[in-house]
């Protein structure tokens, strides 16, 4: 029945154009309630503040962890260490920011949950030279870099590369900086100058990976470190007639104690 259906619909360039009209009519339908519902999000979500003597970034971070809001603003453009008093209650986003920026040139654009600040003197140029940027990280040798960060140089706004090392980043001004960095790579700082296509290749620190050493909870230099440092040869391991790990380990480590609580095959409780 329905490759009979899908043949008729092949064949009838009538039936052809009444599917894509359907198609298109689903297509704004949902467009139009997703806009509907981001729209009305920003009108019901309500927000409580009391602050005194608070710095504005502080304000943006209060209201971010009410909601799902998420602000985006250049630190030359918004002065965020201006300290404001304020009292507001069950007040939607567009009053609270109306009343936080009252007497100042800063304006906002709301998209989506996303909040853009930005200065009025500078809203019509900043609107004109927005552009999308996109390109790929790579390395010395051509690789996809992934999870490199891209950030607009002294603002919160900025994306990391998937795994191709591919990205893509909107409303990014024509006269602004983009910041690559990554583990193990040099920061590398390019300007947009109105470019939408940015390729970056990273090259490799000086630092070597002998030079670095695991410390469970991030990375250290080897002539910072104090404390002893143990290692044990992964063929060592091996050769032992052992199905646990922490028992492979048991006598081959100075410093490290490992007990059993039974002798029990399987269940030796390391």
């Amino acid at each position: 029945m329905k490759k009979k259906l899908m043949d008729v619909f092949r064949r009838n360039p009538m039936a052809q154009k009444i599917l894509l009209v359907m198609r298109l009519t689903l297509f704004l339908l949902v467009l139009s309630v997703f806009s509907a519902y981001s729209s009305s999000y920003a009108q019901k979500t309500k927000l409580n503040l009391k602050v005194q003597n608070t710095q504005v970034k502080e304000v943006l971070s209060q209201i971010e962890n009410q909601s799902e809001f998420f602000f985006m603003f250049d630190n030359k453009q918004v002065d965020v260490e201006r300290k404001v008093n304020m009292e507001v209650n069950s007040m939607n986003i567009d009053q609270v920011l109306q009343k936080l920026f009252e007497g100042t040139e800063v304006n906002y654009r709301i998209v989506n949950r996303q909040i853009l600040l930005f200065s009025e003197n500078t809203n019509s140029a900043f609107s004109q030279q927005a552009n999308s940027v996109s390109g790929k990280v790579t390395d010395s040798s051509g690789i996809g870099l992934p999870g490199v960060s891209v950030v607009v140089k002294g603002t919160t706004t900025g994306t990391i590369t998937d795994a191709n090392g591919n990205y893509s980043m909107s409303n990014v001004p024509a006269n602004s900086i983009l910041q690559f960095s990554f583990v193990g790579m040099k920061m590398q700082e390019v300007v947009v100058g109105g470019k939408t296509n940015i390729n970056v290749t990273l090259a490799e620190d000086a630092i070597g990976i002998e030079e670095v050493v695991a410390i469970g909870y991030g990375t250290q230099k080897k002539v910072n470190l104090t404390g002893a440092i143990a290692t044990v040869n992964g063929a060592d391991m091996i050769k032992r007639p052992v199905t646990n790990a922490g028992t492979m380990i048991q006598g081959l480590m100075p410093g490290v104690q490992v007990t059993q609580n039974s002798g029990e095959p399987g269940n030796e409780g390391v």
